[in-house]
């Protein structure tokens, strides 16, 4: 395998990233096509996709949605969280946390390809997913990261030091078709500081972006990259070779006799 941390940029990319998704939240939690439809098509203008790519097909082993906000301010995890179960006001829960008025981007799916969560070089992909939608959000000036996490999603993130903290007043309740999650928010400026304390050994992947089986170029992460394109990349056009001159050619009248073999 040839893994890449990226944004996915082009619409081979983007279509890989949401085959994962798909896959995983249909095995996870049962999330068909049409719910996911549903769920996130609405959203799918404003969504950027963090995702680790096997360049040796094309496929995406993980991938992580980031929902940019509207000119309301307005995200996903939002505007669940402030209806169904929850009823918890987004102003007084992000202020708690010092991001009224701020930037704020959603968190809205994280999913791994479930053959590549064990063993190391599986932990990298979570990792390389944490790490690159952290450091996208910061190129991209973003505040804080808000999410709805599957509970033992939120357990494991918390395992590995990732700054994930439930919001103020956020209690865990059935989400679809997850048994538990419960809203949570991150705060870009202080999570390398968090990580790093927490979990020493890790923040060389987290912060770093440092990995053992998982190329990460800091150019696949800036925030020029992500906005979906209406057409597959054009090919290049090269000006540097003149066309040769053909002038007065003909093609052949005959075959040549085919040679008997020896």
């Amino acid at each position: 395998m040839a893994l890449r941390l990226l944004i996915a940029h082009t619409p081979a990319e983007r279509d890989a990233a949401r085959r994962v998704e798909a896959q995983v939240f249909l095995q996870a939690f049962g999330n068909t096509t049409e719910v996911m439809e549903q769920e996130y098509g609405p959203y799918e203008a404003r969504s950027r996709f963090v995702t680790v790519i096997d360049d040796a097909d094309g496929s995406a082993l993980g991938a992580a949605r980031l929902i940019l906000p509207d000119d309301a301010g307005s995200v996903k995890t939002l505007v669940d969280m402030a209806a169904g179960p929850w009823r918890l006001s987004p102003a007084d829960a992000l202020g708690a946390r010092g991001l009224a008025g701020g930037l704020v981007w959603d968190v809205a799916t994280m999913a791994v390809d479930p053959r590549f969560r064990a063993g190391s070089a599986g932990a990298e992909v979570s990792l390389a997913l944490f790490h690159g939608t952290w450091r996208y959000a910061r190129n991209c000036g973003v505040d804080g990261l808000v999410t709805l996490l599957d509970d033992p999603v939120l357990e494991l993130c918390q395992a590995m030091g990732v700054p994930w903290f439930p919001m103020a007043g956020a209690t865990s309740h059935p989400y679809l078709g997850s048994p538990g999650s419960t809203p949570c928010d991150l705060v870009v400026a202080t999570a390398a500081e968090l990580v790093t304390a927490a979990q020493p050994d890790l923040a060389p992947a987290l912060v770093d972006g440092r990995f053992r089986s998982i190329t990460m170029d800091p150019a696949d992460l800036t925030a020029d990259r992500g906005v979906p394109l209406a057409e597959p990349d054009p090919m290049p056009v090269r000006t540097d070779v003149p066309r040769r001159d053909t002038t007065g050619w003909r093609p052949p009248t005959a075959r040549p006799e085919a040679v008997p073999a020896p």
